[in-house]
């Protein structure tokens, strides 16, 4: 009888020592992504990624130190997942568009003609406090008209940085500089790109789930 009870005692933690390996493998197989809540299925490599501007918001490219802006009320970027590492880590991303749409300028009678990003575009979103958003190397390029004439101009940066929220799944940039690197000396010199996207959604899975950084 005192056997049988060791046996059943071993067998019992044996159990309980799988179960526990088998949990503690299974929360370690989690995406720095993953889509429906946190902790949820893995966002795959090679899904894609899409959001508009988050309901009632605005994109804004401004001029630091005045009012003069560039207000932007439709925006819509799609990014193609290259990696998703377990946690902890970052996720990488190629931006594989980013379109602007009833963009206006503060200067009477100038018109913006369009508003074009630079693709593709390498971003990391990491799991580290905050959140941290990284976008490398962007260029934007922004055509106006005044008047008869037609100006152009490119605005680059090493990088803008934003940060992702698990609530109501968005992605915020609050002015990022970008320096003009090509074009017309009219436009301004600098520019702060500000935007909040969202929600992201997996485009890749039936019924677009939101995305979430674990």
């Amino acid at each position: 009888m005192r056997k049988s009870l060791l046996l059943t005692a071993t067998a019992m933690a044996t159990a309980m020592l799988v179960l526990s390996s088998a949990a503690t493998a299974l929360a370690a197989t989690h995406g720095v992504l993953t889509t429906g809540k946190a902790g949820g299925p893995n966002v795959k490599v090679h899904a894609v990624l899409q959001a508009g501007l988050k309901a009632r918001t605005v994109v804004t490219f401004t001029q630091p130190g005045t009012t003069n802006s560039v207000k932007c009320t439709r925006s819509t970027f799609t990014t193609k997942v290259t990696a998703n590492p377990a946690r902890p880590g970052a996720a990488v991303t190629s931006l594989a568009a980013l379109t602007f749409a009833g963009c206006k300028i503060t200067f009477t009678g100038v018109r913006v003609l369009s508003l074009t990003v630079k693709v593709p575009a390498r971003t990391t979103i990491s799991d580290a406090r905050g959140k941290p958003v990284t976008v490398v190397r962007p260029s934007a390029t922004i055509k106006l008209r005044v008047g008869t004439s037609t100006l152009s101009c490119t605005y680059t940066g090493r990088k803008i940085s934003g940060n992702a929220s698990n609530i109501g799944s968005v992605i915020s940039f609050s002015k990022q500089v970008l320096t003009r690197s090509a074009g017309s000396t009219l436009c301004p010199a600098r520019g702060a790109f500000s935007a909040t996207y969202g929600p992201v959604v997996d485009m890749s899975v039936r019924g677009h789930p939101h995305v979430f950084v674990n």
